[in-house]
């Protein structure tokens, strides 16, 4: 019998003009980058909105877990506020989730973004609201004024039409399992996703289109993290295995070109299709792509066309 998900939660689309929020996590992040990122949001036609709180010392320092939830608890309740945006990632977004408000994020769901450290609250507001939500660009990282074009307009695209983005290909994609696949996409990244199996909202990857990425990690952890989640049974009925670019990760020698041996091992049984070097996520280099990933919604992935479409609308 063929088993049906709840029915997906899509928030609002960002119109121009509305405001988008912006709260900040995890650890502390450089004010003058921030303030560059406010300001081409205002300039591209946005207001913003951000709690001042955020620019203290003491912000991202154990014990003040609270006071960091309570922002989102506040830009979720707040109906003026239509987004809500990431300052940065960093650290400690898993700590704030006990003091999250779920009866107000229900109530309330909103167009989310964020990644990396951010990976754990993707997850969290996946399983206790069902909602679709982003992985992508932070406001101190790749938002200003001379970001990434394409990082921008994939964004707004995503968030702001209620329309399905369809397909999307890159040269530097290619296969490392050969094959079709088609399911609701997950992820973020992995050490996040790994950090967070046993606890009540742990990655759900059943019938889904996975997505990975990481950086700065050697191959002996990534090999481990691999096989972390493969005896967790999270790559047991996957559909597909979108990998991003690994940025900076490496073996003990220096040697960068590790990825297709530890697939080839951890994946020898899995006939899912696997596409690697997806730029979503952590970049190698300032001003590089980071295409919004839109976590929830159904997606379909080819190999044989090096291709990703995302075939239905993240927003309503």
């Amino acid at each position: 019998m063929k088993r049906h998900r709840h029915k997906i939660i899509k928030p609002k689309c960002l119109n121009y003009g509305d405001t988008i929020g912006i709260v900040a996590p995890a650890s502390s992040f450089e004010v003058d980058n921030f303030k560059k990122g406010v300001k081409h949001l205002r300039k591209i036609g946005y207001k913003v909105k951000f709690e001042r709180s955020m620019f203290r010392k003491y912000w991202a320092i154990p014990g003040h877990d609270e006071k960091r939830a309570e922002q989102i608890n506040h830009m979720f309740a707040d109906k003026e506020v239509k987004a809500i945006l990431c300052a940065k990632a960093g650290y400690g977004s898993i700590d704030i989730i006990p003091y999250l408000d779920k009866k107000v994020i229900r109530q309330n769901p909103k167009v989310f973004v964020g990644y990396s450290d951010i990976t754990v609250l993707l997850l969290y507001l996946q399983k206790i609201a069902n909602m679709v939500v982003f992985h992508g660009p932070v406001v101190s990282g790749e938002i200003h004024e001379k970001m990434n074009q394409h990082t921008l307009s994939y964004l707004l695209r995503l968030i702001a039409k209620p329309s399905a983005f369809g397909k999307v290909t890159f040269p530097y994609l290619h296969a490392l399992k050969a094959g079709v696949g088609r399911g609701p996409l997950v992820g973020g990244n992995m050490t996040l996703i790994v950090a967070t199996i046993g606890s009540s909202y742990e990655i759900d990857t059943d019938n889904k289109i996975l997505f990975l990425e990481e950086i700065g990690e050697n191959f002996g952890v990534l090999s481990n993290f691999f096989k972390l989640m493969k005896r967790a049974g999270k790559f047991r009925k996957i559909r597909g295995l979108i990998i991003g670019k690994m940025v900076k990760c490496f073996n003990r020698r220096g040697q960068s070109n590790g990825i297709k041996s530890i697939v080839k091992e951890v994946f020898a049984d899995f006939e899912f299709p696997i596409l690697y070097g997806f730029p979503s996520g952590h970049m190698e280099k300032k001003g590089e792509l980071h295409f919004t990933l839109p976590l929830g919604v159904g997606v379909s992935i080819n190999t044989h066309k090096s291709m990703v479409s995302i075939d239905e609308p993240a927003v309503v």
